[in-house]
């Protein structure tokens, strides 16, 4: 019987383990450019940070589903790159001929991802559904001191889009 025991034990600890938190869960998705779906882009103005061109990307079983009418589901993807600008040497933007930033070079990517279970380890003040957060360096490796917390405090407040800022540009690149 005590075998039995610490056999069921392991196999549920291992179990849980699949919906553990953590911006460990979310991988780097490698050649994300070829095989996601470019959806969206902004200017983003910051006098403490600097002006900053953010190019979004969601994976195309997620576009899918908005485009076939139905909610984000569990292996939804959505990738933000985040990109230096060209400036006038004053934190000031330089925009071009369609008034929008001129990009320079990559500074970094986020990654937010949504699988079943994920959220449940979180307490309910801090529970982004099941979506988990992660932050990237340009070649693809972690920012181990990233500050992910900000992303479920930022992210709260998009409750009814199902925490996505950018749910109105998704529906409109999937024509709803």
């Amino acid at each position: 019987m005590g075998k039995l025991c610490a056999l069921t034990t392991l196999m549920i600890a291992g179990a849980a383990g699949l919906a553990q938190a953590g911006a460990d869960n979310v991988a780097f998705p490698k050649g994300y450019g070829d095989t996601f779906v470019r959806y969206h882009s902004i200017d983003k103005p910051s006098k403490k940070r600097g002006p900053t061109h953010r190019v979004f990307f969601i994976n195309k079983n997620a576009l899918a589903a908005i485009k076939a009418g139905k909610p984000l589901p569990s292996g939804t993807i959505i990738i933000r790159e985040d990109w230096f600008v060209k400036t006038d040497g004053k934190k000031t933007a330089v925009k071009d001929g369609k008034g929008r930033y001129i990009k320079t070079k990559k500074k970094g990517v986020l990654v937010m991802e949504k699988r079943d279970g994920w959220g449940a380890t979180y307490p309910p003040a801090m529970r982004n559904g099941n979506w988990e957060y992660a932050s990237f360096k340009v070649d693809g490796s972690r920012r181990t001191k990233a500050n992910i917390k900000r992303c479920f405090a930022c992210h709260a407040w998009m409750k009814g889009a199902d925490f996505v800022f950018s749910m109105g540009p998704l529906r409109k690149a999937a024509g709803k």
